[in-house]
């Protein structure tokens, strides 16, 4: 859904979104793409929280959308990559991320094994 999310939102066909990117960017391009939310945002149609993580010089910055309702996917978001940060990431947090996202099982299914093809002929 890469630069669908916000159709998919106000479509109410995705729940949350997430997004990331280094403090000390030097991109070009948008990474978050905070002007598109930005009406939606002011209107109260979509929801939005800011929060940094790491430390400085390797410090991001991640931006959370979320349909009236859905706010608690973003507690969840945060706690998801506590946990990764401890134990590793893994494709049971994979699946987790891809329902707090808002997808279903079959397509958490799909992009695990994709996930998992890719790296074993990458590994080859």
């Amino acid at each position: 859904h890469t630069g669908r999310e916000l159709e998919l939102m106000l479509q109410r066909q995705k729940p949350f979104a997430a997004f990331c990117d280094a403090l000390a960017s030097s991109y070009e391009e948008e990474i978050i793409p905070e002007r598109a939310f930005a009406p939606h945002v002011a209107q109260g149609a979509i929801s939005k929280r800011e929060c940094m993580v790491g430390e400085p010089p390797n410090q991001l910055r991640r931006v959370f959308y979320a349909l009236p309702g859905e706010e608690w996917r973003m507690e969840a978001y945060l706690l998801l990559w506590e946990v990764a940060g401890k134990s590793g990431w893994n494709e049971s947090l994979e699946r987790m991320e891809g329902r707090l996202l808002g997808y279903e099982e079959w397509q958490c299914d799909f992009h695990i094994i994709y996930r998992r093809e890719k790296l074993t002929t990458t590994q080859v």
